[in-house]
C-alpha cells in the first residue's frame, strides 16, 4: 500500500512540474495579430524575446480593456506606435520635472 502511495506521489509531483513549466509557455505570444491596433486603445507595451518556451520575438501591446495583443516588431505601424508611446512618456516626464 505504501509503495503504491509513494508511486502516486512521485507521479503527481512530476505532472505538476511539467504543468508549471508549460504554464509559462501559455503566457507567450505564439502568433501575431493580423490587424493594426488603434492607438486610442493602447495603454502600454512590453517586449517578448525568443526563448525556449516562446518561439517568436513580439511586441505585446496592453490595452485599456486589459487585453494583451501580440504584434510583429518588424511591422512599421508597430514601431510607430512605440515611438508615439515614448513621446507621451517624455511629455509626462517634462510636466513632472517642472513641478
Amino acid at each position: 500500500m505504501t509503495r503504491i502511495s509513494a508511486s502516486v506521489i512521485v507521479l503527481l509531483v512530476a505532472a505538476l512540474s511539467v504543468l508549471c513549466t508549460d504554464a509559462s509557455a501559455l503566457s507567450c505570444c505564439r502568433k501575431y495579430t493580423k490587424g493594426q491596433i488603434p492607438m486610442a486603445i493602447i495603454k502600454g507595451y512590453s517586449i517578448q524575446t525568443m526563448t525556449r518556451n516562446c518561439h517568436i520575438d513580439a511586441v505585446i501591446f496592453h490595452t485599456k480593456e486589459g487585453r494583451n495583443i501580440c504584434t510583429d516588431p518588424s511591422k512599421t505601424w508597430v514601431m510607430a506606435s512605440i515611438r508615439k508611446l515614448r513621446k507621451e512618456v517624455q511629455v509626462i516626464s517634462r510636466k513632472h520635472s517642472k513641478v
